[in-house]
């Protein structure tokens, strides 16, 4: 939508000088502008983030100094004063120039999301004036060239700019918002089809598990017995991701294409498909030495691809990156085992649960 573009700048002055000679000087006003519900206008950016963050913040710059690094360094301390906060514009395309703030209600937590911003209504000095936007509070932004984001739109991100022969490069009038979905909102994005997702880089590695108990035998006899003995042990394996709070969620079936995409890495990468488990079964000799219980552990390995997929949502482009891993147990015969021999006390020696009657023991896998 296109309107009469408001000047920025103030008209020539004539100045007289001393021959009588009119000169003129052109000098450009910037605009900063916060919208809560209503419109409030400071003299310059350091006293529109003051009212944006209620005081909280009074060291910022007198202009915006460009710089998405710089910005998003203020970004945060601007969002730990104001949970409302929801995007800052400025028209120009490197986070300079006049600025436009917007506080409808953040995007996180429960607070009502915000929608459509229709720039021309809050303050027509910025309709198709805004060039750089940075959202905040979780919001990612979403430019459009006509009112009620109507027209050509820009996908919805975090921070965004629109350089001189682009696409909405002074052309946006309205905004809209889309909260930034959590890593399990996307994964199960990318299994409906709300999203599209592929893998990114990814790594191979070899590592242990912990030892776990598979098998006992005591020999409550005064001379060392040799041992025979079955066992049997399953260990679980796993596709999962890693939620933004460390939390990890296994990978199952209504993750769609996201868990059909890691599992063929992993099967191009160690030439072999996933499984749920991995079961571990044979038999091993040992010899105990007398009056001791001897304890048999597995250490299984496990061969794991971790690697980060992106999930693109479709209806706003907005881009989140999910971190995932498969962890597969090797069924690696005899290795990763180990013995612990311990002496049996009185107690146990009395104990026909671990001496019965013919004196020899027990042997029993676990």
């Amino acid at each position: 939508m296109r309107h009469k573009l408001a000047t920025a700048a103030l008209s020539a002055l004539a100045v007289l000088t001393a021959g009588g000679v009119a000169q003129a000087d052109t000098v450009t006003v910037h605009r900063y502008c916060h919208f809560n519900g209503k419109l409030a206008c400071a003299p310059n950016f350091r006293e529109l983030v003051r009212i944006v963050t209620g005081g909280g913040v009074g060291d910022a710059p007198l202009t915006a100094t460009g710089g998405w690094q710089a910005m998003d360094a203020l970004r945060k301390r601007i969002e730990a004063y104001n949970p409302y906060m929801s995007s800052m514009h400025f028209s120009q395309p490197d986070w300079t120039g006049s600025v436009l703030s917007i506080a409808a209600n953040g995007c996180k937590g429960n607070m009502p999301r915000p929608g459509v911003m229709n720039l021309h209504l809050i303050d027509s000095a910025f309709d198709n004036r805004v060039n750089s936007e940075i959202g905040m509070n979780e919001c990612q932004v979403s430019p459009a060239q006509h009112p009620n984001h109507t027209g050509v739109t820009g996908d919805a991100r975090p921070i965004g700019w629109h350089n001189p022969g682009t696409n909405l490069h002074n052309e946006i009038t309205s905004v809209y918002y889309y909260p930034t979905p959590t890593r399990e909102e996307a994964a199960q994005a990318c299994g409906s089809g709300a999203a599209t997702c592929t893998l990114k880089d990814y790594k191979a590695t070899i590592v242990s598990g912990e030892p776990k108990p598979v098998a006992f035998s005591t020999n409550c006899t005064s001379v060392a017995q040799n041992r025979a003995l079955w066992w049997e042990t399953s260990v679980a394996n796993e596709t999962s991701f890693t939620t933004e709070y460390g939390q990890k969620l296994v990978l199952g079936l209504e993750f769609g294409d996201l868990k059909t995409g890691i599992e063929l890495a992993f099967s191009q990468t160690y030439g072999h498909s996933t499984t749920n488990t991995t079961t571990f079964k044979q038999q091993d000799s040992v010899t105990i030495p007398a009056k001791h219980r001897s304890v048999l552990y597995k250490t299984p390995t496990y061969q794991v691809l971790t690697g980060t997929a992106t999930a693109r949502i479709n209806d706003g482009g907005v881009l989140v990156d999910v971190p995932w891993s498969v962890k597969q147990a090797v069924s690696d015969g005899s290795d990763g085992l180990t013995w612990d021999e311990i002496p049996l006390t009185a107690a146990e020696l009395a104990d026909t649960r671990l001496c019965p009657l013919s004196g020899s023991g027990v042997t029993r896998a676990l």
